[in-house]
């Protein structure tokens, strides 16, 4: 019986694991994410209406989490 070498595989880039949460976050509670950019360390996040404070501090903790910075805006 042949033995297979265990395969290595890429770690998610941290980016794409605060966009999924962000986008998960706001939409579990009907927020749409209009944009969500990113500028070094800051993201911007640009909802369709104003998100509850629950929200964008647990977003914001996740992201320091992370070594991102959250700005909201709203558009409209």
């Amino acid at each position: 019986m042949k033995e297979e070498s265990p395969q290595s595989f890429p770690l998610p880039n941290p980016v794409e694991l605060v966009r999924v949460h962000i986008k998960s976050k706001l939409e579990k509670v009907g927020i749409t994410p209009q944009r969500i950019s990113i500028d070094g360390n800051v993201i911007t996040v640009t909802t369709d209406k104003k998100s509850p404070e629950k929200i964008m501090s647990t977003i914001r903790e996740y992201a320091a989490y992370k070594g991102f910075t959250i700005k909201f805006l709203t558009s409209g």
